[in-house]
């Protein structure tokens, strides 16, 4: 199992590379990578001066990975990426939103943990939302039954995982389809 999240973690970054700002992270904890995407769309009238709107799309994603998922670590690794997402956002007039998200890789996973998992929420809004908002979004693989559990800001985010841990486990731990 460990080779085959390894494989699926591989696979994953290689897909938020073109998207995503990605630094590795080598520390010997569950944490493997932090990525950041930055957005920004505007209307401008005649020419860049004259602005008529601008909104600015961020999202800071952290990728664990760890063979066992329980209640103390799911704690933690939401704990982990709200402290280090949170002095990230930046909220101004032309910010829109802002996501922390966290993608957690398991061999397995506790039942318990994955209802905690479920329900854990976040959202701040900041000037009653007219300089944008901040939500947390976690996603957990267990890949022993191939289940992607979601909180409910999440729930969109499951969609896009779903297509790589098919992949990863009918392509036998990751090996690239042979055509």
């Amino acid at each position: 199992m460990a080779s085959l999240r390894s494989a699926l973690e591989q696979r994953l970054l290689k897909a938020f590379a073109p998207h995503y700002d990605i630094d590795a992270i080598e520390d010997g904890s569950s944490l493997k990578a932090a990525c950041a995407f930055h957005s920004r769309d505007s209307q401008y009238v005649l020419s860049k001066k004259v602005e008529l709107w601008a909104a600015e799309h961020h999202e800071y994603l952290y990728l664990f990975s760890l063979p066992h998922l329980d209640e103390a670590a799911v704690e933690e690794i939401c704990q982990k990426t709200l402290d280090l997402g949170s002095p990230q956002v930046k909220p101004h007039a032309q910010h829109m939103y802002t996501y922390l998200t966290a993608v957690v890789l398991c061999d397995q996973a506790d039942e318990q943990a994955l209802r905690v998992l479920q329900k854990k929420k976040h959202r701040r809004e900041f000037k009653l939302s007219l300089h944008g908002w901040m939500e947390f979004r976690i996603a957990a693989v267990d890949l022993s039954t191939d289940e992607i559990s979601t909180n409910r800001a999440g729930r969109e985010f499951k969609k896009s995982l779903r297509p790589f841990v098919e992949a990863a486990k009918k392509f036998n731990i990751g090996e690239e389809n042979p055509k």
